[in-house]
């Protein structure tokens, strides 16, 4: 799935922890880059780089916080909130083939297995700290945490 997941953002520019910046920031615009940092598990150095690589394509921008500037804010742009338009029926359409040998029964079973999976590891050393709503599943089944930590090799 991780494969064809990556394929559906590749085909857009983009890699999957960029995706899931823009869904962080869609959800709360102006966040610090330390934020975005603990949030998804990503050490500064690599966010510096997806950071980048999100304003190269207009989807994000970086300005001094006016109240500390030594920090960073970032915003989502309206061209990443149209980018994350585009993006849902995309994945949605990806993840619909993906699990379309099992019933919704088994989907639904699905989701709750991995659900439990992920509340009983939250917080632990290595789970992961952000979990994309609805980013993989369609709404009717309901969101599914990741598998892993948010962590990618540059």
């Amino acid at each position: 799935m991780r494969a064809g997941f990556q394929e559906v953002l590749a085909r857009r520019g983009l890699r999957p922890l960029q995706y899931m910046i823009l869904l962080i920031l869609d959800a709360g615009s102006g966040v610090s880059q330390q934020q975005l940092c603990e949030a998804t598990g990503i050490d500064s150095g690599n966010m510096v780089e997806l950071l980048d690589g999100l304003e190269d394509l207009a989807y994000a921008t970086r300005a001094r916080d006016p109240r500390d500037r030594r920090r960073h804010l970032v915003t989502i742009t309206g061209r990443g909130q149209s980018a994350l338009a585009r993006l849902r029926p995309a994945i949605e359409q990806y993840t619909n083939s993906f699990l379309s040998p099992l019933t919704e029964a088994e989907r639904q079973q699905l989701t709750r297995s991995l659900g439990k999976l992920y509340v009983t590891t939250e917080g632990q050393p290595g789970a992961p700290r952000f979990s994309p709503h609805s980013a993989l599943v369609p709404p009717a089944a309901g969101p599914v945490p990741p598998a892993g930590p948010a962590r990618e090799v540059l």
